[in-house]
């Protein structure tokens, strides 16, 4: 690989929310070809990042159900 395509992963790595560790620990996984882990740790992070959709989602659901209860009254 070349220095544009390390540039390139470590920008979208950061662009998907990893910090300079994580995105570290993924190119070492690159750079040593075990991309089965690499895999796995990009799906837990995915995961993570449903998670926090699903906890926000739930927050906007109580301020939607609050603020048509306050309209009803």
């Amino acid at each position: 690989m070349t220095e544009q395509d390390f540039f390139k992963i470590r920008r979208n790595l950061s662009d998907a929310g990893l910090n300079e560790t994580e995105i570290a620990e993924c190119i070492t996984l690159i750079e040593q070809n075990r991309y089965t882990e690499l895999n796995r740790f990009l799906k837990k992070h995915r995961l993570s990042l449903l998670d926090s959709i699903h906890k926000y989602n739930a927050r906007i659901d109580c301020l939607d159900y609050f603020t048509h209860t306050l309209d009803r009254s």
